[in-house]
């Protein structure tokens, strides 16, 4: 199993709480600590989980891209997505271009909450070409947290972007959460995946696993991508795979979200 979205906190692994200042000078804190983010607790939950790789997101503040290549060149198993500090800027270009081909990171991770912009804001069109001239995916945070941020994070912006970048390799974090149902036209765009952390679960606790697997298939299972969103220890990444594993689906659909559909983006 591959999980596409976990953080990690780069030392010091200390009590100190998780957080960082935005871009438009806000602090931004999440629950818990930079101990409960730290590389071994990924690995030790990852090992219970039987998780075999996983994709940690870039974060300043957090994790620099230069400390997620340190961790991806000593963890042949886990893989970064690099982060830029503002992706309308154009300095942001060369910022991912150091993260690809210096730090050897494998995609972008954009946050419309974090960053301050919407994914279809013509001003992020160069750093999104680039993705594609770089032959990387981009996943773009598609959750109304933290709020004051609703607007950024709604899903039909990607629609917009695909217009302009049509040939953009994009993965929807968290499947829009309470906006899961755009997917039924978002995620069959061509090369638009669906990642599941937060948002799947949304689903089957407002619904059924008979309706969350009538919606899998409807978006179409090789759509979507699993993912936790591991910060520390939030239980996501069990309950993402025991819902899963739950649905009506074959062994080899549930492998391909689970895994194989991620791989293959990724060529790994």
């Amino acid at each position: 199993m591959i999980d596409c979205h976990v953080h990690v906190a780069e030392p010091p692994n200390d009590e100190t709480p998780l957080s960082r200042i935005n871009i438009d000078g806000t602090k931004t804190q999440w629950t818990g600590t930079r101990k409960d983010a730290s590389l071994r607790n990924l690995q030790n939950t990852m090992d219970k989980n039987i998780i075999d790789q996983a994709v940690i997101m870039g974060l300043e503040g957090i994790i620099s891209n230069k400390h997620l290549c340190k961790v991806s060149e000593e963890n042949k198993n886990l893989h970064g997505f690099a982060w830029v500090n503002d992706p309308k800027d154009p300095k942001s270009i060369y910022e991912l271009e150091k993260a690809v081909k210096e730090y050897k990171l494998i995609g972008l991770k954009l946050h419309p909450s974090l960053h301050n912009f919407t994914p279809s804001d013509p001003e992020i069109i160069p750093l999104i070409e680039k993705t594609v001239e770089l032959k990387i995916p981009t996943l773009i945070h598609s959750y109304p947290w933290p709020p004051g941020f609703y607007y950024n994070n709604l899903p039909y912006h990607i629609d917009i972007l695909k217009k302009h970048v049509p040939d953009a390799v994009i993965i929807v974090g968290h499947m829009g959460h309470l906006n899961y149902n755009d997917m039924l036209v978002i995620a069959r765009l061509k090369d638009v995946f669906a990642e599941t952390s937060w948002g799947l679960t949304l689903m089957a606790e407002l619904n059924s696993i008979d309706f969350v697997s009538k919606f899998v298939r409807k978006v179409g299972v090789d759509n979507l991508v699993y993912g936790s969103d591991w910060f520390g220890p939030n239980g996501e990444m069990e309950r993402q795979i025991k819902l899963i594993k739950k649905l009506d689906l074959t062994r080899e659909e549930k492998e391909n979200i689970l895994g194989e559909n991620i791989s293959k983006i990724l060529n790994l």
